[in-house]
């Protein structure tokens, strides 16, 4: 179906969001980030957040409230939302007891939600954690060893057990303990017969009529294996069980299933069956799991995380029992399943009525705004201890660090217009020329790093888009965290120094905090081979040249490596490849930075 009564997909996502909160009288909109959030959260509890980009409704903003989630991000329509979104989703909602961001396990979701939460680390806020789901078991061991699992619709049965966990009053980190134990207890399947349609957007190829394609993304990627002709469907959910539930299958027993084991079943819409179809696939699920003595002690049938219209539907397998091992009860996480809930789309349940209060507000009376930095957030305000050193060295260095960047547009450009999509040069370029203006308007001019290095972060964050912006920010992010720990041990005292042993050890935190939103590592051909080195040997290095070094060692080095992750992944093997561009941008920096150290 490639027809739309909204054409124009740009518009589209703020509409849809509008028009849900206008449905639901305890929801409120801040449109300028869209983002949905619970009026009627406590404070003492828990904030969930989660999100990702739009087209997967009703996931997210259809299961925000009470006993669900506190708030819903989206970003564009199978786009992640932006760190700054997140971040602003994280300030609307604060929370006295914790905040876990529940996040998809892709690529961008992982780097912005993470990205936003190291924001908030280094503003003072130590209770947020980051919650990765991961259920897809298309994808093997092997294949996605680096990257992990993609998420699938079980990604909604970790929101309610931890959305009803928080509704109890649990504490942050028995929650995100829970909701570690749920994420490695799900597993999921997705066929589809068609590829949906983006407003506004070309066609994809379509599933030819006899092809059905088994572990399908979200996203309307292809399925890992297409089944020709069509099987029936008896057949079509054999296959997609033993895929879930087959454990000699080393790369896809993910989670083991016994007769005995407690087991929920979720049957999800990608987006274009007929109700009709989706109970009857419910039937034939439940009629071949009994054969192999598996009797869920529920089942949950409707949209989730829908693909737009896809015409198919994925199956989600919950064993409790496995969870139940590590975390809670059998019973008690049945309750959690159970709770009531005050959301728009969970299909079940008790809903809590909305607050007196809220109910009677207009449409506009639910548009609300990001708040203003320097609140309390979470317990903590955002000032906090300073750490200063000399303010004209401190300029000088950060601005011969940008200018050498900005200088090394046109090679940037160039290699990255070999093994990229050409948009490295330029957008380095601009994060260059933010940090010159800032510089110019006063950045730096009291010394106090902290400060310094919170606004770098946000101004490589708001310039340098796609993933080398997104992993320098969390690099800044959690630098600027720990200097800000560094800086709270000393008081005032002016006992730390603040040399290259300083920075080393700094340095070496936000890596290892940063290789939890990412898999590269030295040897994968991206910024990490010119980053990794670098810090390690601001550690031992005897001047900051030595270290410069190191970095220009691992950032040429990339020519002779074979690309892992990334862009270049997909360009042949030519023998004559450029450095990774990321990796050269970086070597710039340092530099730079070199010269007037």
């Amino acid at each position: 179906m490639d027809r739309h009564v909204f054409d124009d997909h740009t518009t589209l996502v703020v509409r849809s969001l509008q028009g849900i909160v206008a449905s639901h009288p305890s929801l409120s909109l801040l449109p300028s980030i869209r983002t949905v959030i619970d009026a009627a959260h406590d404070t003492d509890k828990v904030t969930l957040i989660s999100g990702g980009g739009a087209g997967h409704e009703p996931g997210f903003a259809g299961f925000t409230g009470r006993g669900l989630l506190t708030g819903a991000v989206s970003g564009d329509i199978f786009a992640s939302p932006s760190a700054r979104q997140v971040y602003g989703a994280v300030k609307a909602s604060p929370s006295t007891n914790g905040t876990i961001l529940i996040i998809t396990n892709y690529t961008g979701d992982n780097l912005h939600f993470g990205l936003a939460c190291q924001q908030a680390r280094a503003d003072g806020i130590s209770n947020i954690a980051i919650l990765p789901v991961g259920d897809d078991v298309s994808v093997g061991r092997t294949k996605g060893a680096l990257v992990g699992r993609r998420a699938m619709a079980g990604t909604m049965l970790v929101c309610k057990i931890l959305g009803a966990a928080s509704e109890a009053k649990w504490k942050f980190e028995d929650v995100l303990n829970l909701g570690r134990a749920v994420t490695g207890g799900v597993g999921s399947i997705g066929c589809t017969m068609g590829h949906c349609h983006v407003p506004g957007r070309g066609d994809k190829a379509p599933v030819p009529d006899d092809v059905v394609e088994i572990g399908l993304g979200l996203h309307n990627e292809p399925g890992v294996f297409v089944v020709k002709p069509q099987p029936s469907s008896t057949d079509l959910i054999a296959r997609m069980l033993k895929l879930l539930l087959d454990k000699e299958d080393a790369e896809r027993a993910f989670v083991p299933f016994d007769k005995e084991d407690s087991i929920v079943l979720l049957v999800n819409n990608m987006g274009g069956l007929s109700v009709l179809e989706m109970y009857a696939i419910v039937d034939e699920t439940l009629l071949q799991l009994k054969e192999v003595g598996i009797i869920p002690a529920r089942v949950f049938c409707g949209s989730f995380l829908t693909t737009l219209n896809a015409y198919g539907f994925s199956l989600s397998l919950l064993n409790l029992s496995h969870i139940a091992k590590t975390a809670s009860t059998v019973d008690e996480l049945i309750t959690f399943l159970d709770a009531p809930h005050g959301t728009v789309s969970w299909p079940s349940g008790n809903v809590y009525p909305a607050p007196s209060h809220l109910a009677t507000r207009t449409r506009e009376e639910k548009f609300i705004d990001i708040p203003a930095d320097g609140k309390h957030l979470n317990g903590h305000a955002a000032a906090g201890p300073a750490l200063r050193v000399d303010p004209a060295a401190l300029q000088r260095i950060v601005r011969a660090g940008a200018q050498a960047v900005l200088a090394a547009e046109p090679d940037l450009t160039r290699w990255d217009t070999i093994v990229g999509d050409g948009d490295c040069g330029e957008t380095c370029a601009n994060g260059s020329k933010a940090v010159l203006a800032a510089l110019d308007g006063g950045l730096g001019a009291d010394g106090e790093l902290v400060g310094v290095l919170r606004a770098l972060t946000e101004l490589i964050d708001d310039t340098c888009g796609g993933t080398l912006g997104a992993i320098f920010s969390i690099f800044l992010a959690a630098l600027t965290a720990e200097v800000r720990r560094r800086a709270g041990e000393d008081g005032g005292s002016g006992k730390v120094s603040v040399d290259l042993a300083f920075w080393g050890e700094t340095g070496t935190a936000a890596i290892e905090v940063l290789k939890q939103s990412t898999a590269a590592r030295v040897g994968h051909r991206t910024v990490m081979d010119a980053l990794i080195p670098f810090v390690e040997a601001l550690g031992t290095a005897k001047t900051f040249a030595d270290a410069a070094r190191a970095c220009k060692e691992g950032g040429e080095g990339t020519a002779a490596l074979t690309a892992k992750l990334g862009r270049a992944t997909y360009v042949g093997d030519t023998g004559n490849l450029p450095p990774d561009p990321g990796a050269m941008s970086l070597v710039s920096l340092t530099a730079g930075m070199a010269k007037v150290l």
